[in-house]
């Protein structure tokens, strides 16, 4: 019996739809549909480690320098959020001109920190209970790109290291997951400082799943992950099951973990049907929303009351509660899909340089980005 599996290519086709049913869980959260908005984000940080794993991994086969690497990643990341900023101030000053609400005069500070993705640095001395609590996002679903932005940042470090230190990614990667379940279990919740290796646990699992899959196929190493998630949900749920005075944010990483670490374990076991998943009618329309799924994640928040105020002039809130939430959601993401064509579909064409058959072009690996 050999101890070897199939490697797989790094484009994971399953991944777009589960990109887009995680954006929708967040979208049904603050339409106060559901309140599991929270983790759906979670699903994108393992998402988001995957695709930057693969995509730093095609970097370092192709040659591709640290700059590079950033460059893509910033241009990836930055000129639809930036947008998405200007969009946000169009209809604060909107707001202000139809209702006569008072204007809106943010600092020169805070203005730096939202066009930068900097806003966590306000808050390592003043801890929190939730990201999203942060004061000095002008959206609250923008907390995640603070940490995605410095997932892409370490990763580039990672690259030095292994270009000028000969240190693996893998090893670079499964350090740092030590020290942030370290972290975790410390503070288990109810202190977040803004800083990536709160998340990094999260990430890692992504990129645990991209080395099983594509570049350490192993039976015994795949049994290993298997063990080490097992006792890891068992652990976190072991911790819920004693603590049952203890709410859910002070404790939200025995919550978010054990959903993790299950998720990564499906996505392992879930490749082999990836794509016929993927081609089936069902889920086109769920692959279909992951495109715009950063788009979606972007806009949305601040649109809430413009959907609202539509839906209501249109007289759709007299309808059953089911069509009158599918004609919000239809409209998120009509206003969605606007705001791709035109802000972030421009930027996702690159020139794609000529590799080997061997290697991973990085046209065909998206992040993630929640």
């Amino acid at each position: 019996m050999t101890h070897e599996l199939k490697a797989w290519p790094a484009r994971y086709e399953l991944l777009d739809g589960l990109r887009g049913a995680a954006c929708l869980g967040v979208l049904l959260h603050h339409l106060r549909v559901a309140s599991f908005g929270h983790y759906a984000v979670m699903i994108f940080f393992v998402i988001s480690g995957y695709c930057i794993t693969a995509s730093a991994r095609s970097c370092q086969k192709t040659s591709v320098t640290f700059s590079e690497f950033m460059l893509r990643r910033a241009r990836r990341i930055y000129p639809p959020y930036l947008l998405a900023l200007l969009f946000f101030v169009a209809t604060r000053l909107a707001k202000s001109a139809l209702t006569g609400a008072g204007s809106w005069h943010p600092s020169f500070l805070d203005l730096l920190q939202n066009l930068t993705l900097t806003q966590w640095l306000s808050i390592p001395l003043h801890p929190i209970a939730w990201p999203s609590d942060n004061p000095k996002l002008f959206v609250a679903a923008f907390w995640s790109l603070n940490y995605e932005e410095q997932f892409y940042l370490v990763t580039g470090f990672c690259l030095l290291a292994g270009q000028y230190f000969k240190i693996s990614l893998h090893r670079t990667f499964l350090s740092l997951f030590a020290i942030g379940l370290t972290w975790n279990l410390i503070w288990p919740g109810d202190w977040i400082v803004g800083v990536f290796i709160e998340y990094w646990a999260h990430f890692a699992l992504g990129a645990a799943v991209y080395f099983l899959l594509c570049e350490y196929p192993s039976i015994l190493l795949r049994r290993v992950f298997f063990g080490a998630t097992a006792l890891l949900i068992a652990y976190c749920l072991s911790r819920l099951y004693l603590d049952t005075d203890i709410s859910e944010r002070t404790h939200r990483i025995y919550y978010e973990l054990p959903l993790l670490a299950a998720f990564a374990t499906f996505l392992i076991l879930a490749r082999p049907l990836s794509l016929s998943i993927n081609r089936s009618l069902v889920w086109k329309p769920v692959a279909a929303l992951g495109a715009i799924s950063y788009s979606l994640y972007l806009v949305h928040q601040f649109n809430l009351t413009l959907v609202d105020s539509i839906v209501a002039r249109l007289s759709l809130s007299n309808l059953s509660g089911v069509t009158n939430l599918g004609a919000k959601i239809m409209l998120h993401i009509g206003i969605a899909t606007m705001f791709w064509f035109a802000c972030e579909r421009p930027f996702l064409k690159r020139r794609v340089a000529k590799i080997s058959a061997g290697q991973v072009s990085e046209r065909v690996v998206t992040e993630s980005l929640g």
